[in-house]
């Protein structure tokens, strides 16, 4: 190691992955742009993943075990494309969860999940879906361990003007919302495309579809398909899955809210 740099372990989901910097005060904005639940751990345990972000005169440069991923003269960039990378790089990894791209949020001790790709809509749903009542559980991933379960992936809501692509982060309070914590099963599964005046009309998705539906979102699904697959299945065994594009947040939250308050009334009858 060069003299001067600095290098912490860390964990998440089961990960180990390192972070290098040139100084201590590089290395605290690094861990800023770490996955949720990340931990500092011991260094000693063994294969991670390393991360670097050295500087170089007036401009700064982002490594992956030696590979250069990014090179620019502002550093916030170079910043948000490490905190993408860690992400991603968890969410394949993990030898305990199942990363899903998809919003998740909590009722009445059940969960919904939302999945979709980036510009679906997702965090916009799941914003009003917590101004409803419900409990925040993820804008990004569903955390599937393997008895179906999700688990929390609670970072702060990445939202996005209307018709923009520049995120703001915007903290779960800020909304009057709250954060789920521990494991939920799933009730409801609910594939839903954001279209400028379309008519929420949900159609019903067969559980086997369903599954490989979701599938699609899976982020470690080349790495291990069985795994996923097995996870997606048991998280279907008592799921009702729905399909629909739909128009304003809002407008749609209020149907699915009043969906799951039935099946919530039903299932306790």
């Amino acid at each position: 190691m060069m003299a001067g740099r600095r290098t912490l372990s860390y964990i998440a989901f089961g990960v180990r992955f390192e972070l290098t910097a040139d100084s201590e005060a590089l290395l605290a904005k690094m861990q800023q742009r770490t996955p949720w639940s990340t931990e500092v751990c011991d260094d000693r345990l063994g294969e991670a993943g390393r991360f670097s972000v050295a500087s170089a005169g007036e401009a700064y440069c982002l490594s992956a075990s030696e590979e250069v991923l990014a090179e620019g003269a502002e550093l916030e960039p170079i910043l948000d494309r490490l905190g993408r990378e860690l992400m991603v790089h968890v969410a394949e990894h993990s030898p305990e969860r199942v990363f899903v791209h998809a919003g998740v949020v909590g009722w009445h001790g059940h969960a919904l999940v939302l999945p979709g790709a980036s510009f679906a809509g997702k965090t916009t749903l799941v914003a009003a879906l917590v101004r409803a009542g419900a409990t925040y559980y993820s804008d990004e991933y569903a955390v599937i361990d393997e008895n179906g379960r999700v688990h929390p992936y609670a970072r702060e809501l990445q939202m996005r003007e209307a018709g923009g692509i520049m995120q703001r982060a915007v903290a779960i309070e800020e909304i009057d919302g709250c954060m789920g914590t521990g494991p939920r099963p799933v009730s409801h599964v609910v594939f839903a495309q954001y279209a400028k005046g379309a008519v929420w009309q949900p159609e019903p998705v067969s559980p086997g579809m369903a599954a490989l539906e979701t599938m699609r979102h899976a982020i470690p699904v080349r790495r291990s398909p069985g795994r996923v697959m097995a996870a997606l299945a048991r998280m279907m065994e008592a799921a009702t899955a729905l399909r629909s594009m739909r128009g304003e947040a809002d407008e749609t939250a209020a149907a699915l809210v009043a969906a799951m308050s039935n099946s919530a009334c039903e299932a306790a009858r």
